[in-house]
This record gives C-alpha cells, structure tokens and sequence, in this order.
C-alpha cells in the first residue's frame, strides 16, 4: 500500500470513530427503548390473549416507539442534537405512565389493564412500583435528551476533546 492509501485509510478510521461516538451518545436512549418496548410487547400479547378491550393502549406506545427506533437508527448515518421523535415518544410514556396510576389504584379496569394479575393489594402495589419505576426511566432519559440537545452530556466533551487530539 502507498502512503496516500494508509491515509486514506487512517482518515476514513478516525471519522468513522467520531460518527460512532457521536452514535453513542444515545446509548442509554436505546436501552431503554428497547425496554419499554419489550415490556409493551409482552403487555399487548398479554392484552389480546385474555380478550381485553384496552390492547390499544400498549399497541400505540408500540407504534410511538417505533418512530423513537427508526429516529435513533437514523442518527448513524445523519448526526443531530435534537431527536425529536426519541422526545416525545419519551414524554408520551411518561403522561401514560402517570396516567395509568390512578386506573391502577381506584377504578375496577384493573383487570382488564393487567389480566394476568390478580385484583389483589399486593398486585396494584406492584404494577405501581413499574409505572414508578417507568416514570423515573422516561425523566431520566428526558433529562437526557435535554443535555444532549443542549451539548451538556459527558459525551460532548469527550468527543471534543478526541477531535481535538486527532488534529
């Protein structure tokens, strides 16, 4: 190889290293898509399995999230600060969350929601605890977006600091 080929090579390395950094600022974004829509999954399965009504409920949050997935595997090819979809698919899990508190807790649709728990204290203090633990997941990966739009994130920094070591 001639010395214009080892460059060549050696610039194509080091953008496809920034693009990827840049790509990984999202990491946590992602793992938590995948989270919620695993668990939306097994929810709508659960849903149309005992004929309830309300499957809508998870499919939709499915759909939402599909947009937030095509957003993030976009954001490879094409970097942005701003995943506005990744946003409000994120803010509209965290309104249902919230708002799947009090059928929860005060309304006989409990079973119906979650047909393969049993309408018991102990289960409405468990589905209570995830919608918690969903509502803090959805903040924090709102406060994240926010950093990341804003070039706050950890991440910015160290890739700053990484172009300006390669240059």
């Amino acid at each position: 190889m001639g010395k214009n080929e080892v460059s060549m090579i050696e610039q194509n390395r080091k953008k496809l290293s920034i693009k990827s950094m840049y790509f990984n600022r999202y990491l946590l974004v992602r793992y938590v898509s995948a989270l919620f829509f695993f668990t939306n999954v097994y929810w709508l399965l659960s849903l149309l399995m005992s004929d309830s009504s309300l499957y809508f409920i998870p499919l939709v949050l499915i759909i939402v999230l599909l947009f937030s997935v095509v957003e993030q595997v976009k954001l490879f090819s094409k970097h942005t600060n701003n995943a506005k979809y990744t946003n409000y698919s994120f803010k509209i899990l965290l309104f249902t969350n919230v708002a799947l508190i009090l059928p929860t807790c005060f309304s006989s649709s409990f079973t119906q929601l979650y047909p393969f728990l049993l309408n018991q204290e102990k289960s409405k203090v468990l589905v209570l605890i995830i919608l918690a633990i969903g509502i803090l997941l959805s903040a924090l990966i709102l406060y994240r977006l926010y950093r990341i739009k804003h070039d706050e994130d950890k991440h910015y920094e160290r890739i700053k600091q990484y172009e300006e070591a390669i240059n």
